[in-house]
């Protein structure tokens, strides 16, 4: 045990200096989010901002003569209306992006209202501008709203006559359940990600990068088993993606207090949900994870000669764990005895049930035992792997 603690101690002080292994392991992880998020609110603050202030540019095309819908458009100070003449005009504007958006008011508009039928009204848009689109509609929205309304009293209704029935929604779960459930597929693809990152650098260099500085075979002649020597550098991997993931969270959780205009329920909830309770089984499953990713790792790196063939054999392996770990991101996909024992799956669905407060114990259970199957599988392979000399001294 003393020689498996001097070996890490010596390897955690070695990767500690590489600039590069520090970068992806602590630098990225905490910093990422803060940063994108602060980005993504001050560009979408920008954006809609410009497009409160911006005139809509409409082209009217009015055939039915002294219809209200004009007046109505007239008196908005959100538009600016352009009258044309015929609808080919119309379209070439909008494709120039003349203009945003075409209203032809079709002959007899007046007196089909007035029949109490439908008036037509062409909408002439450019579907690859959909927010000019829902921003038309929202005001013609207003129009015809206001149209109903005086339909129904002209006939001595009530407003309640529109509706006849009066739909109550109830929502039973909890705000921590829903948004465990909404969050909960993306924390831990995240953690995934940043688990694989985090130990990648540092098993490179602890391995291939032995290798290329000519000092793995002086390791080897030292009185220390190489058991012991691998399981030494093993605590330095795991121990980095698991300290990469817990920042990255860590970062995560800054960015959500940092926006502005974050709405206090959410940050709430998600105060809540990070808790000791979520923090200690979170683990028990990054753990092994991370373990697993190790013993992934360790046999490529030792078979690599170079630090740069090392990272292009590992690199893949970066969209294999993606594909497991959207899966979480997918609605209709619960945590099952099935999905309990499929490696990655298992830890993205397992940490949504956690965070929403409805996990079942035995398929947690089911998700911890499996996990660690996984783990003692890769590191066996592992201890094979780098006890025959043929894969050690390629």
């Amino acid at each position: 045990m003393k020689n498996i603690v001097t070996i890490a101690s010596k390897e955690f002080l070695d990767t500690l200096r590489d600039r590069r292994t520090l970068i992806m392991m602590i630098i990225v992880p905490i910093l990422l989010f803060p940063i994108v998020f602060t980005l993504i609110n001050r560009l979408q603050s920008s954006v809609m901002a410009r497009e409160q202030e911006k005139s809509l540019q409409v082209g009217l095309i009015s055939r039915d003569a002294g219809n209200d819908l004009v007046a109505f458009l007239e008196g908005r100070e959100d538009m600016t209306i352009h009258y044309l003449e015929n609808a080919e005009e119309v379209t070439h504007k909008i494709r120039q992006d003349e203009l945003q958006v075409g209203i032809v008011i079709e002959e007899g508009f007046s007196r089909q209202l007035e029949l109490l039928q439908s008036g037509t009204v062409r909408v002439m848009y450019s579907a690859a501008k959909l927010t000019v689109k829902n921003r038309i509609d929202r005001i013609l929205q207003l129009y015809v709203d206001k149209k109903l309304l005086s339909r129904v009293e002209g006939q001595g209704y009530d407003q309640s006559f529109m509706k006849p029935v009066e739909l109550v929604p109830v929502n039973v779960a909890t705000s921590q359940e829903v948004m465990g459930k909404m969050a909960g597929g993306f924390l831990p693809y995240i953690f995934v990600i940043f688990c694989f990152m985090g130990g990648m650098y540092p098993a490179i260099d602890l391995f291939t990068g032995e290798k290329e500085r000519k000092t793995l075979e002086t390791i080897l002649t030292t009185p220390v088993s190489r058991l012991e020597i691998l399981i030494g550098k093993m605590l330095v991997i795991v121990s980095s993606g698991i300290l990469s993931a817990v920042l990255a969270i860590l970062g995560l959780f800054v960015a959500f207090q940092l926006t502005a205009d974050m709405p206090a329920m959410i940050t709430e909830v998600v105060s809540d949900m990070l808790n000791i309770r979520f923090v200690l089984l979170t683990l028990l499953m990054l753990v092994p994870l991370t373990v697993f990713f190790a013993g992934v790792m360790v046999p490529i790196t030792i078979y690599s000669k170079t630090f740069k063939e090392a990272q292009s054999m590992l690199t893949p392996f970066t969209f294999l764990i993606i594909f497991p770990a959207m899966i979480g991101l997918l609605p209709g996909i619960e945590l099952t005895a099935l999905t309990a024992i499929i490696p990655i799956v298992n830890i993205s669905l397992a940490t949504k049930e956690i965070l929403a407060d409805t996990i079942q114990l035995p398929f947690l259970l089911l998700t911890v035992v499996s996990l660690f199957t996984y783990a003692s599988l890769a590191v066996g392979f592992c201890v094979k792997w780098f006890g025959n000399e043929s894969n050690v001294l390629r």
